[in-house]
Parts: C-alpha cells; structure tokens; sequence
C-alpha cells in the first residue's frame, strides 16, 4: 500500500474518532438537563404527596372534632341474652324496650312470654305487632353454642328476616357475642373465644349495612389475647355491673356514626 493511501486512512480514522468524541460532549449537557429535569419532577411530586398527606391528616381531625348527634333510644328494642338483660340494668339508657332474658336463644325465642318493664309479659310476635321500633339491637348466639353451627346460624338469620318483615322501616343492629376471658376459654370445649368469633363473623355477614348492621364491642373489654379482660368479669363470661353503662354509651355513639353514614 502507497504511504499516501495509509496516511488517507490514518486521517480518516483520526477524523472518525474526533467526530464520536464531539457528539458524545454535545450529548452530555443534554442528559445533565434531562437529570436536572426528573430531580425537579422528583422534588414536584414529593411535595404534592406531602400536601396531600396533610390535607388527609386535617380531614380526618376535622371528623374526629365534628360533634356526634345526640341519637334518641326511645324507640328502640333491645333483644338477647342474660348480657343483654345486664345492659337493661346498668347501662342508663332506661328509655329504650327491653325483650331479653337469661338463656335466651334463637331457638325458643319465638315461644318465650317476657315480662317487659312497663308492657307487661308478652311474646316477641305480641311486642311487634302492637309496637313500631325505628331500631332493633339483637344479641343472641351464644348460648347455642353447643348446637350445629349451621342450625344455630339458619335460625339467627331466620329471626332476623321474621323482625324485619315485621318492622320494615326499622334499623337492626346486629351485636357481636362479648368474648369469654382467657381462663374460660382455654377450659371450655364449647364456650371458647374461637368459636365465639366463628359466630360473630358469621352474623357479622349478614349485615347489608343499609338497613342491617353490624357492632362489635369486643374492642371495648378484650384483653391483649382478644379474650374478655379477667379484671372486667367476674364470673369469667359476664361484665362487672359498672362496665355496662361504657357499654350503652358506646353503642349510641357508633349507632349514631351507622345513622349519620359516616
């Protein structure tokens, strides 16, 4: 090859070389911008993330400082068990009807005659058709705990249609089972808490949350374990007298939440 022809080619290589490096220089400041540009999007989104999380957080203190509406309980039933016979005598709202009685269960209810405060003794089908109730609390499940569950939860959904036929304009309210405490529990093949919770998350399905809802109080009195708290009980399975009337504040005020659909 003529020293010519290679000192052409070396020129060209030399040439080809200087052209790559200068593109790559062009092509630098171009992508430092582009950096520029995402750190500054970065720091836009963060700031719309944080104003947002303040605005939810002024929301939600905002609700928590909006006054609950006194919700009135004068025409209201009250329907269960022994607990619920408690809430009869110790929660103060004194207002309300009261068809309950210990052992009460879905599976005689229909056949008891209750001596009800300021009625006199009537059957549950008596109560209804000569009362209107703008809600119904019902609490009952757990003394059939030792019957098929499928039975029991047939029939509690059962009393459930049977009230509503009755009272259609009304609000039910369907109350989780307190839980027994952690000795009773561990000691007792049918009134346990894991089957207790099997039934309230049963009944818990029936609420529609329109006109059939759904409370569990258990936040109220369970202990770390999720058993009713030793200190709140005597017996194991009921409360202490002076802890029904926390109970009846505290369903009024998330009766009242349910109402205002909150």
């Amino acid at each position: 090859m003529k020293k010519s022809n290679v000192f052409t080619m070396f020129i060209l290589a030399i040439f080809i070389i200087m052209a790559t490096i200068l593109m790559g220089i062009e092509k630098i400041p171009s992508l430092a911008k582009s950096e520029e540009e995402f750190e500054k999007q970065e720091i836009v989104n963060d700031k719309i993330t944080e104003d947002k999380n303040i605005l939810d957080e002024a929301i939600d203190e905002t609700k928590k400082e909006l006054p609950v509406k006194e919700i009135a309980m004068n025409e209201t039933l009250f329907v269960g068990d022994s607990r619920t016979v408690g809430l009869m005598e110790y929660s103060g709202i004194t207002e309300a009807i009261y068809f309950c009685a210990e052992g009460m269960n879905v599976f005689n209810i229909y056949d008891n005659q209750i001596s009800v405060p300021n009625i006199g003794k009537v059957t549950l089908i008596e109560l209804l058709d000569n009362r209107d109730f703008n809600k119904i609390y019902i609490m009952l499940g757990l003394n059939e705990l030792g019957y098929e569950f499928d039975k029991i939860m047939e029939k509690y959904q059962e009393l459930v249609l049977f009230i509503k036929e009755k009272e259609q304009a009304t609000d039910i309210i369907l109350l989780g089972n307190l839980h027994v405490t952690q000795t009773r529990s561990e000691s007792d093949e049918i009134y346990n808490n894991e089957a207790i919770n099997r039934l309230n998350k049963a009944i818990a399905e029936l609420a529609d949350n329109n006109s059939i809802y759904y409370l569990d109080s258990n936040v109220l009195f369970d202990d770390a374990n999720g058993a009713l708290n030793q200190d709140k009980s005597s017996d194991n399975t009921h409360l202490y007298a002076k802890y029904y009337e926390e109970w009846g504040k505290w369903i009024k005020e998330k009766t009242a939440l349910l109402v205002q659909g909150e």
